[in-house]
């Protein structure tokens, strides 16, 4: 009985890391057409970008946040600097410029902390692989262990 109980873990454990592995390769896949449709090419070297290459993982997404923030923080070192103390004038193009430059960076940002996520849900699903399997396999042995000792 014990040794059912143990397998039954082990099965449902491999189901759900399938559900987590594969939630987050789809989440990884989103994230890269959307950069893809955006065409984003911060952070990218020249040859790079003259082979057309895009954003579309993890690390180049970091490099383009990093480069945006570069850019950003030579208009201001920080977002407060951006405005004077003042409030956000929308019909002043400088502001609107700010705005813009924190408006960019911040959905790059988001960009690098979704694929961080996605990449963290499929880590946690490889893991539970790794438990699933295990569980089976105790799961089996306990199982022929109790076997040879009915016998």
């Amino acid at each position: 009985m014990h040794a059912i109980i143990v397998l039954l873990l082990g099965i449902v454990g491999l189901g759900i890391s399938g559900a987590f592995v594969g939630v987050g390769w789809a989440k990884n896949n989103q994230i890269t057409t959307y950069l893809h449709a955006e065409k984003i090419t911060w952070g990218l070297s020249t040859p790079d970008i003259s082979k057309e290459k895009i954003v579309d993982n993890h690390s180049e997404a970091q490099n383009a946040a990093l480069t945006l923030t570069a850019h950003r923080q030579s208009i201001a070192p920080a977002y407060n600097d951006l405005l004077g103390g003042q409030s956000l004038a929308p019909t002043n193009f400088i502001d609107l410029k700010n705005a813009r430059a924190m408006n960019l960076q911040t959905n790059i940002y988001t960009a690098v902390l979704a694929f961080g996520l996605a990449e963290s849900i499929m880590v946690a699903g490889a893991f539970i692989i790794a438990v699933g399997i295990t569980f089976v396999l105790i799961g089996i042995v306990i199982y022929q262990l109790a076997k040879k000792s009915d016998c």
